[in-house]
């Protein structure tokens, strides 16, 4: 006896177009098993001590630099001047030309003048700017002192109220600089 055949299968539909990939369309995504959005926290978390290292370098560096800026001293030689002397050049312990302007602002109200290396500097010599009460002297061939010899050198400015006459105890302030050609 036969047995009846069943009747044959139809064709399988064929299968849909794959969706657009971030390529473009037609073009399979690249992204295939274990490379999903999922998977991102999988590869972030299969080594942990590359987060904790990369973090304790970040914060290390952080710290350092606000160590370093909070250390850093922008008065010169850590020195801060009185309140009535405005600045002074050259600056405490720096390095001066040996013809360098030497020089003493002081607060507006008051007046002064330079002592080089214990010597006073007179009256005819000194250059004065009254209104911003600034005291100067530079070396020259009229001068005294015609230039500063190579090594250190120590300046004093007395001063006291403008329109005064000069006490017989002024206020003072010192600093040195070294001199070299």
């Amino acid at each position: 006896m036969t047995v009846p055949s069943a009747p044959p299968k139809p064709p399988a539909p064929p299968a849909p177009p794959a969706p657009p990939g971030p390529r473009g369309p037609g073009v399979p995504d690249a992204a295939g098993p274990g490379r999903g959005p999922d998977s991102a926290k999988q590869r972030l978390f299969r080594h942990p001590w590359r987060l904790v290292i990369v973090g304790a370098i970040c914060l290390a560096v952080l710290n350092l630099g606000i160590v370093l800026l909070t250390q850093s001293d922008p008065a010169p030689q850590g020195r801060t001047l009185p309140s009535t002397i405005d600045s002074v050049s050259p600056l405490p312990g720096a390095l001066a030309r040996l013809q360098d302007t030497v020089t003493a602002d002081l607060r507006d109200d008051l007046t002064g003048v330079l002592v080089i290396d214990g010597a006073e500097v007179p009256e005819d010599q000194l250059e004065r700017i009254v209104p911003l009460a600034e005291v100067s002297f530079r070396p020259g061939p009229d001068k005294d002192l015609q230039q500063f010899e190579p090594g250190v050198h120590n300046v004093a400015v007395y001063y006291w109220a403008q329109g005064k006459p000069r006490p017989a105890r002024p206020g003072v302030y010192s600093w040195s600089f070294r001199a070299g050609a």
